[in-house]
């Protein structure tokens, strides 16, 4: 499916989650995913001043993860999009 930035419909045949999306943004539209976050990279990676307005690849990639993994599940939780990907 092609790229679509419209609130609850699928971004890509992935799934509606990507790393260019900001973390807050994803746990405002899919608050399960604080949990899946804090499962794979520990409470602490979303208690660094910051972590939640940085793209989940950044947030990701700081604390020496696969992204991969991470957005799996995420997609397989999240059906809802955020409103917007990434800062601007």
């Amino acid at each position: 499916m092609a790229d679509d930035h419209s609130h609850g419909r699928r971004l890509s045949d992935e799934g509606v989650i990507n790393g260019k999306m900001i973390v807050r943004d994803i746990i405002n539209a899919c608050p399960q995913a604080e949990v899946i976050i804090k499962k794979h990279l520990g409470a602490a990676a979303l208690a660094v001043p910051g972590s939640r307005v940085e793209s989940l690849e950044f947030l990701v990639a700081m604390n020496d993860y696969h992204e991969s993994i991470i957005l799996a599940e995420l997609n397989e939780v999240c059906k809802i999009a955020p409103t917007k990907v990434g800062h601007f």
